[in-house]
């Protein structure tokens, strides 16, 4: 502490001067505008390079946890490939064998738009007609849901977000396959309702909610999410329960497209039926 004291006694008019160059630079700035306005300026300009330079090193090290998470999404497309083949012999096949053919394929695209807190929520990618996508296709990250495509141009997809009052999803219980719908009642991004969970189904928290592969949408066993709250209604047929959603709509960087090769096929079938 002497040490300071006697630092401080043989250097005071370095400090003195230093305040004294403050105050008069604030009394210019505060009597005339033209020097307040350049003043300003400067401190902003100084303070923009700053924050600019915070957020040029905040990025970079951001970038390890974002290509932990493409590594990640990118193991999990590899190890959901053989379910993306078609089987019509149940007994036995081999990858080369010409009883199966390709089912489902996945373009990635980059996520350019996208909203969680309006009660309408959609995403835009960077990816369109040019590159096989049309409306009707759904959209998912890794094996977890997104959304499904509503409007194509050449270069770019619209695609309404299963946070949206007009989404539907028909999904199961993982543990025995019973159907159920869910839907987003707004509010929370991260939470979901299920719907018409028949009485005789036993609901326990943590019970996980896959999609049901009964529509054109996704493909059997995406994850949608799992219980986190549910009510046993007594004077109606049905019970509800709240759903955790799987898919975090809040920092999606990259999706996928699911393109059905053989939807073609499928709705033909349908127009034939209907036809009849």
């Amino acid at each position: 502490m002497q040490n300071l004291f006697e630092f401080l006694r043989k250097h005071y008019f370095y400090f003195l001067f230093l305040l004294l160059e403050s105050l008069s630079l604030f009394l210019l700035a505060d009597y005339n505008e033209f020097q307040r306005s350049s003043l300003y300026s400067t401190s902003h300009a100084i303070s923009g390079s700053v924050n600019n330079v915070f957020s040029s090193i905040s990025e970079y090290f951001s970038l390890r946890k974002t290509n932990k998470v493409l590594v990640e999404e990118l193991a999990k497309l590899h190890s959901r490939l053989p379910e993306a083949y078609y089987q019509t012999d149940t007994v036995s096949h081999y990858r080369k064998d010409s009883i199966i053919s390709l089912e489902y394929k996945y373009i990635s695209a980059k996520v350019i738009s996208n909203s969680t807190n309006k009660r309408n929520n959609f995403l835009m990618i960077n990816k369109g007609k040019i590159h096989g996508i049309q409306n009707n296709m759904g959209v998912i990250i890794g094996n977890k849901i997104v959304g499904q495509v509503i409007s194509v141009s050449p270069h770019f997809s619209w695609i309404m977000s299963i946070l949206n009052k007009d989404s539907r999803v028909s999904g199961k219980f993982k543990k025995n396959n019973q159907l159920v719908n869910v839907e987003w009642i707004g509010g929370n991004y991260r939470k979901g309702q299920v719907k018409e969970i028949p009485k005789h189904i036993v609901i326990m928290v943590g019970d996980t909610i896959i999609t049901s592969g009964n529509s054109d949408i996704f493909p059997e066993g995406l994850l949608i999410g799992t219980i986190s709250n549910f009510t046993i209604a007594q004077d109606e047929n049905f019970n509800n329960g709240e759903i955790f959603f799987s898919t975090d709509f809040n920092s999606l960087g990259y999706v996928e497209v699911v393109i059905d090769i053989m939807r073609a096929e499928k709705e033909e079938l349908k127009a034939s039926f209907k036809s009849q």
